[in-house]
């Protein structure tokens, strides 16, 4: 007789790795089952979903095929330089300048996704869509033919500048074409891109680098770009109500600066956020942000509509997509340190070990989807998500050297459905407070809040870690906090090392671990209160633009 889920967990506190590989086994089998039964993921009726007129189901899915592939491929970007780095810094001799290459992907992308979500509430979607899937694809092509790792940098920035829109514009795209109220069961299947991008840009990219040369990770981008965009091009060709508009240049000029010299401080910061750079970085971002809020009360067309936030919806909504980012974005990299620094388990290993919390983000997406759905309802969702991660990440928080992986499997399944409870009903709920002439912008917004969030976070768990580091270590042994500092090192080279000082670097690292949790389920509490002030509005029965067509009888062709 197979063994029970309960038994195996009971089993797997051996920690021997096949019992955590059936853990994951049976978990993943179970959800399979649950999402192929009749009638799951796809709802009931889905045949006429959409209310734009003349907009049939085919030209729904066609138009989702495309979107997802976008999406797939923009967030892969991310993962897979991972596995390529080493050979790129290789090939270069650029050790100092490798972090840069990640960098300048994820700054550019934040300076992008506002500034393409206003354009294409200005302009049409898919125009807007397909300028910046062109503007990824080029940088890609580009990025495979950099002959140093300063050009690959600046290759990077303009693939990301590109790619980081292409989120934002795709759930723009599903509020044109669905009604508020159904959007949540599609929202899962960009669930799907963005877990399958994490899951598969490890792998990818080392089969890739195996079998072929680094540049193939960003060749790879311009077929499947290409027919992502032929497909956006034919499929997308819906009227859009065009409106006489200035663009906002001022605008667009100060939020760049602003965003790149906040988003560069914090990726820099981490080895000293009083050093001079550091500290000038802030104030530019300081001072020209102050200026970016003076230009957009004044502007005509403000690339952020600062009325935006005077509605409790969508300011809530921000907060809550900014707290759960900062979890999912900012504490997603420490508990695989955790796994390979204190456990000593390989990448590939550490990557299955967080399929629970990957496991949690798909079953909340899908679920509260179809709750949404159902009973036309957001703010329960939200509050009971974040009340979930909060107890998880307490739980996580008690980690140390020796816990065993079953007493965080559950808890990361309910930290992953936290953060979807959040995500799901943050972009639904702002896209439904405001007219479709803002669709775009407030998508784009909380989704660069989401991304600053995980920035934040990023860079103040950090120092968390090192803190602790530096504190736990000497309290351990006879070094001090910088000869602590050097102790970390690779987890092959951690483990090689005296039982003594081994047992005192495990020890640090989990406990620097937990203390990030432990801040993790303070930014839930924070999130779980602004979810109470969540406002409950009707979800309107009608696609966005399907309004607007309503409101203005001779739109646009083609856009």
């Amino acid at each position: 007789m197979a063994p029970t889920a309960s038994a195996i967990v009971s089993n797997s506190a051996s920690g021997k790795p096949g019992d955590m590989y059936e853990i994951i086994r049976m978990s993943l089998d179970g959800i399979c089952r649950l999402a192929l039964r009749p009638g799951a993921g796809v709802p009931s009726g889905i045949v006429g979903v959409s209310t734009v007129p003349g907009f049939d189901n085919r030209q729904l899915w066609l138009v989702l095929g495309s979107l997802m592939l976008s999406v797939l491929l923009a967030s892969m970007e991310i993962s897979i330089i991972a596995t390529a780095l080493p050979t790129i810094v290789g090939e270069f001799q650029a050790f100092e300048s490798f972090a840069w290459v990640g960098t300048a992907y994820i700054v550019t992308a934040a300076i992008g996704t506002p500034i393409f979500g206003k354009l294409s509430d200005l302009y049409g979607r898919r125009t807007v869509f397909l300028s910046t899937l062109g503007i990824f694809v080029f940088g890609s092509l580009l990025c495979g033919f950099a002959q140093s790792m300063n050009q690959l940098i600046a290759f990077r920035a303009i693939q990301g500048f590109g790619g980081g829109a292409i989120q934002a514009l795709a759930f723009a795209i599903l509020g044109d074409i669905l009604p508020p109220r159904e959007r949540g069961r599609y929202i899962g299947y960009f669930t799907l891109a963005f877990v399958g991008a994490a899951l598969l840009g490890p792998l990818i990219g080392g089969f890739i680098i195996d079998h072929f040369s680094w540049p193939w990770i960003f060749f790879i981008n311009v077929p499947l770009g290409g027919v992502a965009g032929a497909v956006a091009w034919r499929a997308l060709d819906l009227p859009f109500p065009r409106r006489k508009a200035k663009i906002d240049w001022l605008g667009a000029a100060t939020l760049s600066v602003a965003i790149g010299a906040v988003m560069i401080a914090l990726e820099v910061g981490q080895d000293g956020w009083t050093k001079t750079p550091v500290l000038v970085l802030f104030a530019v971002g300081l001072l020209t942000t102050a200026v970016f809020v003076a230009v957009e009360q004044r502007a005509d067309e403000p690339i952020i509509p600062l009325r935006l936030f005077s509605d409790r919806a969508v300011l809530t909504a921000t907060l809550l997509g900014m707290s759960a980012g900062t979890i999912a974005f900012g504490a997603g990299q420490f508990l695989p340190l955790y796994f390979q620094d204190s456990l000593f388990v390989s990448p590939t290993e550490s990557g299955l070990r967080m399929l629970p919390q990957m496991i949690g983000v798909t079953l909340g997406t899908f679920g509260i989807g179809r709750l949404i759905a159902k009973t036309g309802k957001c703010k329960p969702w939200p509050i009971a998500g974040t009340a979930i991660a909060v107890a998880s990440a307490l739980v996580i928080a008690q980690i140390s050297g020796t816990t065993a992986y079953s007493t965080l499997f559950f808890p990361m399944i309910g930290l992953g459905f936290g953060m979807a409870s959040v995500f799901t009903t943050s972009s639904i709920v702002a896209q439904n407070a405001v007219e479709f002439r803002d669709l775009g912008v407030v998508t784009s917004t909380i989704m660069f809040f989401r991304s600053l969030g995980g920035s934040l976070g990023l860079a103040v768990f950090g120092t968390i870690l090192n803190a602790a580091i530096r504190s736990e270590i000497p309290a351990r042994l006879d070094v001090t906090a910088d000869q602590a500092s050097d102790l970390i090192r690779s987890p092959e080279e951690i483990e090689a090392l005296p039982l003594i000082e081994r047992t005192a670097v495990i020890d640090a690292v989990a406990i620097g671990v937990g203390r990030v949790y432990l801040v993790c389920a303070g930014v839930m509490a924070f999130g779980f209160v602004v979810a109470l002030l969540l406002p409950e509005r009707p979800l309107r029965a009608r696609a966005g633009l399907s309004d607007a067509m309503e409101q203005q009888p001779a739109p646009a062709a083609g856009e």
